[in-house]
């Protein structure tokens, strides 16, 4: 299966280029990031909470991943495989970078990864690591072609084929996810427990194995992210009390301390951030349809 979309991006960077996977591969694959960096000062970005996990196979280069709530949790990775987070993450890297990020649904990771997919939620590790040794020979195949375009198809053979024989979710952690999805994390944790005939002890704990966060954590991820479209919408037109009861919070203080609480930074410090003159140079997003991301000061 050939990938069939290429989009070099705008920026000041030697090389950002966006790819998408075959059709086949999309209700898993959300799309490919092809990147190729020589910085000359460290950069700074504030990834925020997303429902994406994250496979990053680094060719060149080390990234240094801090949570933006706790910096004493800090890892330096190569490769990088990320499940999902409900704390945003300082990702930061300075002189050559050079690689390549694929970014899955939840269902899509467990679909190419098994049980490993749900122990990735809420950490960063080494991708080879947890990954499997498969990970390490495709990423020197990677590494090896001869452009983006190559690599975008060499990857939609690879996840082709783990998907042809990967595991599914269970039936009732898929219609679980899909109320979650479809309300925007909104849907209240009883209304599943009466929905799958599970007990709430039950649900958590396949919710866990399959996507890495119990379903209420999986809510606060899907409301953040709603937050975050209408706050960067274009059009601007929600803000304060009207934002919070749109996106299921009790009212703006409750947003704003929930905000807090997963991203580090105040919805107003955020917006802030992603407006800086260091980041209109560059994508703010990593992941097509879905805030990610703000360039940090350096300082």
């Amino acid at each position: 299966m050939a990938q069939d979309t290429l989009h070099p991006l705008p920026t000041t960077e030697p090389e950002t280029v966006l790819g998408l996977p075959a059709t086949p591969l999309r209700r898993y694959v959300l799309d490919y990031r092809g990147y190729r960096m020589d910085l000359d000062r460290p950069q700074r970005r504030l990834e925020v909470p997303t429902d994406v996990v994250t496979v990053a196979l680094a060719f060149e280069g080390r990234m240094r991943l801090t949570d933006a709530l706790s910096p004493a949790l800090a890892v330096s990775l190569g490769s990088v495989a990320a499940g999902l987070r409900r704390t945003a993450t300082i990702a930061e890297h300075g002189g050559l970078l050079h690689g390549l990020a694929v970014s899955l649904t939840p269902h899509g990771a467990f679909r190419a990864f098994g049980p490993v997919a749900g122990e990735l939620g809420g950490q960063w590790a080494e991708a080879g690591d947890v990954l499997g040794p498969r990970l390490g020979t495709l990423a020197a195949r990677l590494a090896d072609a001869p452009g983006w375009r190559t690599r975008f198809a060499l990857l939609d053979a690879h996840f082709g084929a783990l998907f042809a024989d990967g595991p599914l979710w269970e039936p009732d952690v898929r219609w679980a996810w899909q109320q979650l999805r479809r309300s925007h994390g909104r849907v209240p944790v009883r209304t599943l427990v009466e929905g799958t005939g599970w007990s709430r002890r039950r649900l958590e704990l396949r919710f866990r194995a399959q996507l890495g966060l119990a379903p209420k954590q999986a809510a606060g991820i899907l409301r953040l992210q709603r937050t975050l479209r209408l706050l960067t919408a274009p059009d601007g037109r929600f803000a304060g009390a009207d934002l919070a009861a749109l996106c299921g919070y009790y009212d703006q203080s409750h947003l704003d301390r929930t905000f807090r609480a997963m991203v580090g930074r105040s919805p107003r410090e955020f917006l802030a951030s992603r407006r800086s003159a260091d980041a209109r140079q560059q994508p703010a997003d990593r992941v097509l349809g879905r805030v990610t991301s703000a360039v940090l000061d350096t300082d």
